[in-house]
Order: C-alpha cells, then sequence, then structure tokens
C-alpha cells in the first residue's frame, strides 16, 4: 500500500526549516530537480525529484527531500476535509 496525495490538493508544505509554507493556486508541482543555465544541464543533483511551488508570491524549488509534510484538502480552515501527510 502506498499514500496517494494528489499534488492538485495540496495547500502547505512544511520544509525542513521547520515552517509551514503556504500554496497558492494549487500551484504545487514534482518534476525533475536540476540546475540549468542557457538551457544546458550544470548539475542534475543527488536527488532527481524536486518540488516547485508559489507561497506569497515567491517560487519556492528544492529538492523532494527538503520536505517532512504536505497538508491536503481545503485551502482554508483546516476543517474535516484537511489531512496532514507527514513524509520520511
Amino acid at each position: 500500500m502506498s499514500l496517494s496525495i494528489d499534488v492538485g490538493t495540496v495547500t502547505a508544505v512544511l520544509l525542513t526549516d521547520g515552517t509551514w509554507y503556504d500554496v497558492e493556486d494549487q500551484s504545487f508541482d514534482l518534476d525533475s530537480y536540476e540546475y540549468v543555465h542557457d538551457g544546458r544541464t550544470i548539475h542534475g543533483g543527488v536527488t532527481r525529484t524536486g518540488f516547485r511551488f508559489t507561497s506569497h508570491g515567491s517560487d519556492l524549488v528544492g529538492p523532494l527531500t527538503a520536505i517532512l509534510a504536505v497538508r491536503i484538502g481545503e485551502p482554508r480552515g483546516g476543517g474535516a476535509d484537511s489531512v496532514e501527510i507527514r513524509l520520511g
């Protein structure tokens, strides 16, 4: 069994700095994590999967290993439809 997380329902992300970051406009996404310059890959990193989302007008991008937990469900209120999932 695995925990299925629909990236479109992620409303907040807890990063390793201990801070919860709100996810704006269903912007949370996962993809390959690498650094590029002028369209050329500079470094693919240790982990191949990374995240990206917008929080308070800023884009946050990093390796998947920097995520401790995600909150899924309703964007506001944290009611019965909100679930927190701790990763790792």
